[in-house]
């Protein structure tokens, strides 16, 4: 099965820097041994869109979870910051409909049973609880945009959350034109027009013979 388009790029903005190793779609959910856990809403997988792994960092760097969110009215960073810092609270179940909880598409950092399932999986997979945590999206919007993501990317609520447990998380935002800018610059720095390895890459190599704006 295909992946996100977002993820496919943020695959591609990884590998094309030395040392990083990609898995897509790693499942995990709650354990049946915890407190809280609730059969009917705890039974069906989350999955971590991308873990990267680069035997070469150290600490924090070593590991990067990333979670793509591919909206196209982007990612309004004041009011994500505002749900990312409160608790996770069940929808109360009635014959009216509801739409799914906002603080689902973030369930790893907002519900104790599901970061504590995240971490678990985690070290599982890369053998360490230290790890950065990049939100991947189309774009950055709302207001006070620089001084938001500077809350969010140093937010002591969410560091506590996972300090809790033993883990240290290093939030960064990653907006889809600096995906693209990093890759961009990369390339422009190569001594030799040689091929690129990946598909964003040939993709943008492509644009700029045909003497196309990719800005």
């Amino acid at each position: 099965m295909k992946e996100d388009i977002l993820e496919q790029l943020v695959e591609d903005w990884l590998v094309s820097q030395e040392g990083w190793f990609v898995k897509h779609n790693v499942k995990y959910r709650p354990s049946i041994e915890h407190p809280e856990y609730e059969s009917k809403k705890d039974s069906v997988h989350s999955d971590i869109d991308i873990v990267a792994y680069s035997p070469t960092a150290r600490g924090a760097a070593r590991v990067a979870v990333v979670t793509c969110k591919s909206w196209q009215a982007g990612f309004n960073i004041g009011k994500w910051l505002e749900r990312l810092e409160c608790e996770a609270e069940y929808n109360q179940p009635t014959i009216e409909f509801q739409k799914r909880e906002k603080w689902k598409s973030f369930r790893e950092i907002v519900s104790e049973k599901w970061l504590v399932s995240f971490l678990d999986k985690l070290k599982r997979e890369t053998g360490q609880l230290s790890f950065t945590y990049y939100i991947a999206v189309t774009k950055l919007s709302g207001k006070s945009i620089d001084d938001n993501r500077q809350l969010l990317e140093n937010s002591k609520v969410i560091e506590k959350r996972f300090k809790k447990h033993g883990a240290n998380i290093d939030i960064r935002l990653l907006p889809l034109e600096e995906i693209i800018s990093s890759i961009k610059l990369r390339m422009e720095g190569k001594d030799t027009p040689v091929l690129e390895i990946t598909n964003i890459g040939r993709l943008l190599q492509l644009l700029n013979a045909a003497g196309l704006a990719t800005n």
